[in-house]
């Protein structure tokens, strides 16, 4: 994840905010977490606000298998015509290849993230 880090702080790429982020974070009972996560999300170019097709979006995706937060999370990022969305979650990786032609962004891992040149959103 570092290295996606430094690619978005050169500008290569763009990352997404959106309030399940903030949400997801202010759960966190780790503060020293909650600071990190804090400060990685003050790196996000773009972001993207609630709105009710992304609610109509997230149930879809709930409904696919993914977890509530996770659909939430891939509802936001298709929203904001991310490319790919990164993570770390093997059930959710899973749940993901088994529905990828139904998804609007590419779910991969940190390694998988392939950089080209001319930026993207992450």
């Amino acid at each position: 994840m570092a290295a996606i880090l430094d690619l978005a702080k050169a500008g290569t790429i763009h990352l997404v905010h959106s309030p399940a982020h903030d949400f997801e974070n202010e759960r966190n009972p780790r503060e020293d977490r909650r600071l990190a996560t804090r400060l990685w999300l003050e790196t996000a170019t773009v972001s993207v606000a609630a709105s009710p097709a992304a609610t109509d979006r997230a149930r879809a995706l709930a409904a696919l298998g993914f977890g509530p937060l996770d659909a939430l999370h891939l509802a936001f990022a298709e929203a904001s015509a991310a490319r790919w969305f990164v993570t770390t979650d093997d059930r959710l990786l899973k749940v993901a290849t088994r529905h990828h032609e139904q998804l609007r962004v590419a779910v991969v891992m940190p390694d998988q993230v392939p950089v080209e040149p001319g930026g993207d959103r992450a």
